[in-house]
């Protein structure tokens, strides 16, 4: 009976502990919930404050970009007739002259590709296929 007795007992303990120890775990979980909730605000602020910077960088490029584009157009001279020269007339040149060589340039296109196609046909003839037989000397 005493051993029942101390059986039982034992048993409790053991299921105090551990759902004392449950209960420090869920404490853990909640200490460890906070810390990445605030680890996460402060990152949230960090990011908001860092656009405002880039934002406020920004418009100060802006604002500078403007006013040396000011101060380009204030320095631009005004513009004289007097210094604008007119161009020479371009020559037209004869729409038959450049399709007579256009033409020339074809034909000698052309006679030379057939001089190719003629010597590849030559190279072509000259060897002898493998289905003749063999002359002997």
């Amino acid at each position: 009976m005493m051993r029942g007795v101390l059986l039982v007992s034992a048993s409790l303990a053991a299921l105090g502990g551990a759902v004392l120890s449950g209960a420090v775990h869920a404490q853990d979980l909640r200490a460890l919930q906070a810390r990445n909730a605030a680890a996460h605000a402060l990152e949230d602020a960090r990011r908001d404050l860092l656009a405002s910077q880039i934002e406020a960088s920004n418009a100060n490029e802006q604002a500078r970009t403007q006013l040396r584009l000011r101060e380009l157009d204030a320095q631009r001279a005004p513009l004289s007739l007097r210094g604008l020269t007119v161009p020479p007339p371009r020559v037209i040149e004869d729409p038959g002259g450049r399709d007579a060589a256009l033409s020339a340039s074809a034909s000698q296109l052309e006679r030379l590709t057939q001089a190719a196609l003629a010597e590849s046909n030559a190279r072509m003839r000259a060897i002898r296929p493998a289905s003749e037989p063999k002359q002997r000397q």
